[in-house]
This record gives structure tokens, sequence and C-alpha cells, in this order.
């Protein structure tokens, strides 16, 4: 038992490293944090950690046998993500630029809570990092031979990690200072952003290389 639990410790520390990692999800959360507010940014978290739900639950399924089996899978993973990471990336490139009533504390955010948690939610399922992630060192603590409650315990490490770090950012990048540098800077950032979302595009597409 001093093992499982000695594994589970190493597995909360590899999922903490991973979230902070920049990729997509970090990027798209600390956005919505400075452009529309905490609580915009929350929903994209937790429709990032419903993301990581649905990831535990395939790697349970036995993901990374299935894209052994069916490499054809991963293909349309690749495609289907890096596609969905360009559009995002224009569409931070063409953003417009903050309006001084977007600072307001009244002003209302300009996109609405469903859609940031579905965008956090299709951010996290088109990462590459997560396929990586759950199909490699997160597959190796489910399957017939693992203990139920290490399952268990290797899920809930990582669904709490992963919104506790969602929270942590949400709060951070919503704060009137973060806020404020984000509007004196928010074109170059918002292009960099997004041409960093559409390297990670472009490298998924890359099978066809």
């Amino acid at each position: 038992m001093a093992a499982h639990l000695l594994s589970l410790l190493s597995l909360t520390l590899v999922s903490l490293a991973t979230c902070a990692v920049p990729g997509p999800n970090n990027f798209m959360l600390m956005r919505f944090g400075m452009r529309h507010g905490r609580w915009i940014a929350e929903a994209s978290g937790f429709g990032t950690t419903l993301g990581c739900v649905v990831w535990c639950a395939l790697a349970a399924l036995g993901l990374s046998a299935a894209l052994a089996a069916a490499p054809w899978l991963e293909m349309l993973l690749r495609i289907g993500g890096g596609l969905y990471l360009l559009w995002f990336a224009w569409s931070l490139w063409t953003s417009p630029p903050v309006t001084p009533a977007s600072l307001d504390e009244d002003a209302g955010p300009t996109l609405s809570f469903w859609g940031a948690f579905w965008q956090g939610f299709a951010v996290n399922m088109t990462n590459p990092k997560s396929l990586l992630y759950f199909a490699s060192i997160f597959s190796a603590y489910v399957g017939p031979h693992i203990p139920v409650w290490v399952e268990a315990g290797a899920m809930a490490v990582c669904i709490v990690t992963c919104q506790v770090w969602q929270t942590a950012m949400s709060w951070l990048f919503s704060t009137r200072q973060a806020v404020a540098a984000y509007a004196r800077a928010q074109r170059p950032l918002d292009r960099i952003s997004g041409a960093f979302l559409g390297v990670f595009g472009v490298k998924l597409l890359w099978v066809f290389g």
C-alpha cells in the first residue's frame, strides 16, 4: 500500500508540472481572465476539467491500446485537434481591441458562461499535451491489474489537480492589474498567443509530412 501511495504522490507532482507547461489551455484561460473576467475564465476552467474527466474515462477504457491498435484514430484526433487550434488561433489574431468600457467593473462579459465552458472543453480535448499525458503516464495507473482504489485515487488526483490549477489561474489573471496590463498590450499578446496556438495546430497536422 505504501508503494501505491508514493506512486500517487508522484502522479500529483507530474500532474502539476503538466498543468504548468505552457499550452493551449493555459493561453486560453489567461486571455479569458484578462479580457472577460474571473467568472468566464473559471467557466473555461470547468470545461477543461470536464475534458480531464473524459480523458480519464478513455484511459480507463484502454486509450493507449486503442491508439496502438488503430493508428487511424490517433490521426483523426490530430487532424480534428489541429484544425480546431488553427481556427482558435485565427480568432485570437483577428479579435477586436479592448475598449475602455471593457475595463469597467460593471461592464458585462462579451462571452457567455457556457460559451467559455465549451471552449475550455474543446481546447482540452484537442490538446496534444492531454493526449500524450493520458495515453502514456496516466494509463499506467489504470488497468485490470491495478487495485480499484488506486485507479480511483489516480482519477481524483488528476481531476482535482486540474481544477485547482484552473481556479488559481482564473483568479490570478482576472485581477485589475492583469486586466489593465492586458488592455495596454492586448494586440501583441493576442497575436503572440494566436501564433503559439497556430504552431500547436500545425504540429498536429504535421502527420501528413
